[in-house]
């Protein structure tokens, strides 16, 4: 119960709700308790004397006990529906708050499936524990305890029976909950791998099937689908068993009364003026009914806890995981970056134990200059612009922006600064419009316009029909690739940025466009300073200075395009390969 609890906090807010649950839940259950002595009355006092005002009496309060205890459970119901849904919408939300501040390394950890699931059927599973919490939980040892006093009251001696009932049921619900607890985490690992199939599956179609290679993931969905199919159907085998125990033992109850009932019968005890007393018996039925339905729905209650307390561990797993990529303890919040940038001596790697993606990496980038970044496919390029927003920190060394260690600086106000385009854009669903304001939600209609324009995207936006209002559905696949990286570039030209990141953003544009957007580009560089990635020498040529990656992550070279030339080996092969040594660009 101890993941659980610490669920507990998000009723804080609705503890009037929360009281009044409980308390129509004991005017519920205490008008059922108080069904069973009123019908005893007129069995055992107003039909043998034929006390029709008695009986006239005592009909009517159990009807009104009856309409008391529907509008009781009404009020009740409601009050833990209200509680339970918007209690775990606080919940949901304060997830998504956390997964949105997991660094990719956590991510990495959790896996995206995992982070589903806790996000949709953890969540469900908390739902329904607050739920029952309210309609079940208290209600079970509230009919158990006072049915018990009650059923005492009635006769001591038939009460004996509850000495070997109660043991029984609580004995074996025990084990079999002992046995389920472990299955509902598996349960839950398994939908975990199965939501990874299908995220990987719907993310990759043309991969699939261009491959043909459907037979294949229908064969490993199978799989997935089988070990889910497996641990599910042996939970609830484990959990199935429960009823049959329960009615086995509610029977043998039933039983042992019947035989204790006609035992103190026998005996005199009883009776009255000659005549079994059935009123008695048949309100002790009433009352050892009612204490089964309690121990009934503690068993329900250790079923939903074993469920919830699974989905809970999960959940706060995810909420309590330290962040590895944080402010520091006093962070400069008030800067404004110029864009001057500095790499010393740093050395990266993507894990802990693993290999440097960059070794020894040092540079100076003045504010203002436009800088190339080239080298072959793996040699560290991407890795390198994403340690300078801090979506990862460097294994050792130091990333100086404006002259300060980017560990020092508050990562939103860092990354409020920098802007990012990639060369596999994301759009999200919604409209042009609001898919480039990501970039600068208080930007102007003027600005929105201009961005598009230095972007080369506003020809294709000016011929649909809504233009900026129109819609692009999820991941832009309404769009070309290159109409995705144009509006990708306006979202990042739109933020008018210390440091824009172009990470081969052209690669999908055609000869034309591409031009456009390489003058605006030097036109912006004026006042921001750009670096920008890309296979093709002919896009980079022209910064200020471009950077070499070898293939070892290292760097070759940091000139002149000219001086490279002369200097580094890596670049010459570049340049050769694509313009050919006679120096004309190879088509």
């Amino acid at each position: 119960m101890k993941n659980l609890i610490k669920l507990f906090k998000y009723l804080k807010s609705y503890t009037i709700y929360a009281l009044l649950a409980v308390i129509f839940m004991f005017v519920e259950v205490l008008a059922g308790l108080y069904i069973p002595y009123l019908m005893a009355r007129i069995i055992d006092d107003a039909l043998p004397s034929g006390d029709l005002i008695l009986l006239r009496n005592t009909a009517l309060i159990m009807i009104l006990m009856a309409f008391g205890t529907i509008l009781a459970g009404l009020v009740n119901n409601y009050c833990a529906q209200y509680i339970s849904q918007y209690a775990t919408a606080n919940l949901r939300l304060d997830l998504f708050k956390k997964i949105q501040g997991l660094s990719f390394i956590n991510v990495d950890k959790f896996k995206t499936g995992r982070l589903i699931t806790s996000s949709t059927n953890d969540i469900l599973q908390i739902q329904n524990f607050f739920m029952f919490l309210f309609r079940a939980i208290i209600r079970g040892p509230i009919m158990l305890v006072g049915g018990l006093i009650l059923a005492i009251k009635t006769s001591v001696e038939l009460s004996a029976i509850y000495i070997i009932i109660i043991p029984l049921l609580i004995i074996g619900i025990s084990i079999i909950m002992t046995k389920a607890l472990p299955l509902f985490t598996k349960v839950q690992e398994k939908v975990d791998a199965l939501n990874n199939t299908v995220l990987e599956n719907v993310n990759s179609p043309r991969v699939i099937k261009s491959f043909v290679s459907m037979s294949y993931e229908n064969k490993r969905f199978a799989e997935k689908n089988e070990d889910y199919r497996k641990t599910s159907t042996q939970a609830n085998k484990t959990i199935a068993y429960a009823m049959p125990i329960i009615t086995i033992i509610i029977n043998l109850g039933i039983a042992g009364i019947l035989y204790l009932s006609a035992g103190l019968i026998e005996n005199g005890i009883l009776v009255t003026d000659g005549l079994a007393d059935a009123g008695i018996i048949i309100a002790f039925f009433n009352y050892t009914m009612q204490i089964l339905m309690g121990l009934l729905m503690l068993a329900m209650m250790l079923i939903f806890v074993s469920r919830a307390e699974a989905s809970a561990k999960r959940i706060n797993e995810i909420i309590e995981e330290e962040v590895d990529l944080t402010n520091s303890s006093n962070p400069i919040k008030d800067f404004k970056l110029t864009g001057d940038i500095e790499f010393r001596n740093v050395d990266f790697s993507y894990t802990q134990d693993g290999n440097n993606v960059l070794n020894d990496i040092s540079f100076k980038v003045k504010r203002g200059e436009t800088i190339g970044i080239i080298g072959s496919t793996g040699s560290g390029k991407s890795s390198l612009v994403q340690l300078i927003p801090r979506l990862y920190d460097v294994r050792s060394g130091e990333i100086l922006l404006d002259g300060y260690n980017i560990k020092r600086l508050d990562i939103k106000s860092l990354r409020g600064q920098i802007s990012m385009a990639t060369q596999k854009p994301i759009l999200f669903s919604g409209t042009i419009k609001s898919n480039i304001l990501q970039g600068n939600q208080d930007a102007t209609k003027e600005e929105l316009e201009s961005s598009a324009n230095n972007a080369a995207s506003i020809d294709f936006i000016d011929n649909l029909d809504d233009r900026f209002d129109a819609e692009v559905q999820k991941k832009g696949n309404n769009f070309s690739g290159g109409q995705k990286q144009r509006l990708s570039l306006a979202r990042a030209f739109i933020k008018n940025p210390a440091i824009l990141i172009l990470d081969d953003t052209t690669s999908a544009l055609d000869a034309n466009s591409e031009e456009i957007v390489k003058k605006n580009i030097k036109e912006l560089g004026k006042r921001t300073t750009t670096l920008i990635i890309s296979q093709k020498v002919s896009t980079i040529m022209d910064a200020d200075k471009i950077l070499v990656m070898d293939n070892y992550g290292s760097l070759d070279g940091f000139d002149h395009h000219y001086k490279l030339l002369e200097k580094s080996k890596v670049y010459k092969e570049i340049y050769n390969s694509q313009f050919g040594v006679g120096g004309v660009e190879n088509e």
